[in-house]
């Protein structure tokens, strides 16, 4: 029942993992300014929406079904500092760059604010 629910959190957390962890050497030369920020937000938007939705309709792991968007915030929030550390320490040609971190937490506010706006006035794991 977790993978049935989580299928779309676990296809954007490996996107995640995969656009953050290329060497940058391999990565696509853009025209447009910022346009990794934009990246960042979507991914990270899509990844804690479709998680917090997953975790709440799965009933397999009762914990999470419950306390879902503690949850959620915290795996996003981890994945954003540590993506960013590895690509300074261990990617060829990659930095650290606090703004990658802003626009990502931004992704996660807009996530939770989508869900709260779905969600209405329900207990929704906080």
């Amino acid at each position: 029942m977790f993978l049935r629910y989580n299928i779309f959190s676990i296809t954007f957390f490996s996107l995640i993992l995969l656009g953050c962890l290329v060497p940058g050497s391999t990565l696509p030369a853009s025209n447009a300014k910022n346009l990794d920020k934009v990246v960042h937000i979507l991914l990270f938007f899509m990844f804690s929406f479709s998680a917090i939705i997953g975790f709440i309709k799965q009933s397999q792991f009762p914990r999470l079904h419950f306390d879902a968007v503690k949850y959620v915030i915290g795996i996003s929030v981890f994945l954003t500092v540590s993506t960013e550390v590895i690509q300074h320490f261990f990617i060829p040609r990659r930095t650290f760059d606090v703004f990658d971190i802003v626009a990502d937490l931004v992704g996660i506010a807009i996530g939770f604010g989508l869900f709260l706006y779905v969600r209405g006035d329900k207990k929704c794991g906080f």
